[in-house]
């Protein structure tokens, strides 16, 4: 029997508390063992003037920003009001309830795609997964990136289910949502797009429908801050400029690929010069070369690094040649920030931990392939929850790349870990649910779960 309303909004408010907890205990653990910085980005800063009143700015007065995407501040602007600027514990709380909401569609993915004690297992996983957890502390858009990201892969396993075109609008709609938290996830929009035509290749009006209903939904969301973008600048910039220079900067050969402040000081100035000569080449080069390039050497994380819609161009054109120029360093550059992004810690002080997160995440990985094996061969899983991960993996093998840009496919690689978890005890004559999660067969989540799974079948 199908369950009502009030017993759906019970279980999965019992797994958002529990994940809740479970999230802020990990953090508080990690904030007590070793020192984290907190605030290491100008967020906070776009955030404290927002809630001032002063604008999308970092410093009051200042010149309206273009290089950073809209969502993240604005949360912290809403948390800044109601806490006081700069409220670690309000701040720490909040992002914790975001990684549990992030569980809840844990849950529903492992739960859609395996059974619910996948479900299960990987939403508990997921809360007490440290590297995730470290970022729970810190001022800076994974936890709302991930939180969106994984409600659009949600949505995408809605989708290719259910085959709705409102399902798809929501699809396109939370892309746009993660957009606006990080540009890179813009990407994803013509990825499904073609996914999703490829999955209706038989019925083709109903692909151009499901395809126009996700690039519209897309658009509605970004449309008014591409109108602000265009108010400032006179040209479309949809979310925000740094692509252009992303991909220069992670294509430099002479830097390894690595930012400012991750070279030595020789490498730096040398940096500094390439630098300078991709924006002699700009309009307006003589006021984006005054005083110097220390807008670009600062090895503070916090610098406010401006980047024009011009600057952005120059630099793009600038890497796509620096990479037709050297084929075969520029492949081999990939194959290491391939390694950078799933084990390399970015802060140099956090280089202690640089072994301990290289066999952390080396087994998580070999259990989330074990898992991927295992399962049957289905197509639309393959589709649904390797898709958003090869996306991420590549598009930061293609810029620049470390273990920071992997957080938001933790939620998926944890449901692939938790079925690999469930290979090898089911090996060994064990049930990973025997025990650990016999409790939510005899509660809402496992009879919602399989009441759902009888309506399926």
């Amino acid at each position: 029997m199908a369950l009502n309303r009030s017993s759906r909004w019970l279980c999965i408010c019992a797994v958002f508390a529990l994940c809740f907890m479970l999230r802020a205990g990990v953090a508080l653990l990690i904030d007590a063992s070793v020192p984290v910085i907190k605030r290491a980005d100008v967020y906070s800063d776009i955030a404290a003037n927002l809630s001032r009143g002063h604008g999308f700015v970092a410093e009051p007065e200042g010149e309206a920003i273009l290089w950073r995407a809209p969502a993240y501040p604005a949360f912290l602007a809403v948390l800044y009001c109601l806490f006081g600027e700069h409220n670690e514990t309000a701040v720490l709380l909040a992002q914790s309830a975001l990684d549990a909401m992030t569980a809840v569609l844990i849950l529903y993915i492992g739960t859609r795609q395996f059974d619910e004690t996948i479900g299960c297992v990987s939403a508990v996983l997921f809360a007490l997964h440290p590297l995730s957890a470290y970022y729970t502390l810190r001022f800076l858009s994974e936890p709302l990136f991930t939180l969106v990201f994984t409600a659009a892969i949600a949505a995408w396993v809605a989708a290719i289910h259910t085959r709705r075109s409102t399902v798809f609008m929501l699809v396109g709609a939370l892309i746009a949502g993660a957009a606006l938290v990080k540009p890179v996830a813009l990407g994803m929009w013509p990825c499904l797009v073609v996914a999703a035509c490829y999955r209706l290749r038989k019925q083709p009006k109903r692909a151009l429908s499901v395809a126009m209903a996700m690039s519209i939904a897309c658009l509605l969301v970004l449309s008014p801050w591409a109108i602000r973008n265009y108010r400032l600048t006179g040209q479309l910039v949809v979310v925000a400029t740094g692509g252009g220079y992303a991909l220069w900067l992670g294509n430099q050969t002479a830097s390894d690929g690595r930012e400012d402040w991750e070279v030595d000081a020789a490498t730096r100035e040398h940096l500094n010069e390439l630098r300078g000569a991709v924006l002699a080449s700009t309009e307006g080069s003589a006021r984006a070369l005054m005083g110097g390039t220390d807008r670009w050497a600062s090895s503070s994380a916090t610098q406010p690094v401006h980047i024009t819609v011009e600057e952005d161009r120059a630099f793009l054109q600038a890497a796509w040649q620096e990479i037709a120029e050297h084929p075969f360093e520029s492949a081999l550059l990939s194959a290491r920030k391939l390694f950078r992004f799933w084990f390399r810690i970015f802060l140099p002080d956090n280089r202690w931990a640089q072994t301990y997160i290289i066999v952390f995440q080396m087994l998580s990985l070999a259990l989330a392939l074990l898992g991927i094996l295992q399962v049957e061969f289905r197509k639309e899983l393959w589709v649904v929850l390797l898709l958003p991960i090869l996306f991420l993996t590549a598009i930061h093998a293609l810029t620049f790349s470390t273990i920071r840009y992997s957080v938001p496919v933790v939620p998926v690689t944890t449901v692939f870990m938790t079925a690999g978890l469930r290979a090898i005890t089911n090996r060994w004559g064990l049930s990973i649910g025997s025990a650990g999660v016999r409790w939510l067969k005899l509660s809402p989540v496992g009879e919602l779960a399989a009441s759902y799974r009888r309506r399926q079948s």
